[in-house]
């Protein structure tokens, strides 16, 4: 697999590369989404604001080091908060 096409199964955008903080557990880079309309950034922020009531959400970030999906929390400020007074999309 040409790691440089990987797109998301779920918006179809490429993937971007990512190399994680030796910190997180990973030794080898990771490629995640990170389209803000794609639709599993979008359902993910939206049941971590109303379960968690947090301004986190998922990115799909694919590991290609095991060939596996996984989710990756992603932190959403200014105008990707769903925490302003409630929590539904706008």
């Amino acid at each position: 697999m040409n790691n440089d096409k990987l797109t998301c199964p779920y918006c179809e955008e490429p993937l971007e590369r990512w190399e994680p903080s030796p910190y997180t557990g990973w030794g080898h880079d990771m490629f995640y989404c990170n389209n803000n309309r794609c639709s599993y950034f979008i359902s993910g922020r939206e049941k971590i604001c109303q379960k968690y009531e947090k301004n986190f959400a998922y990115r799909y970030c694919y590991d290609p080091e095991n060939g596996r999906e996984v989710p990756l929390v992603a932190w959403c400020p200014g105008e990707l908060s769903l925490l302003k007074g409630r929590c539904k999309a706008a």
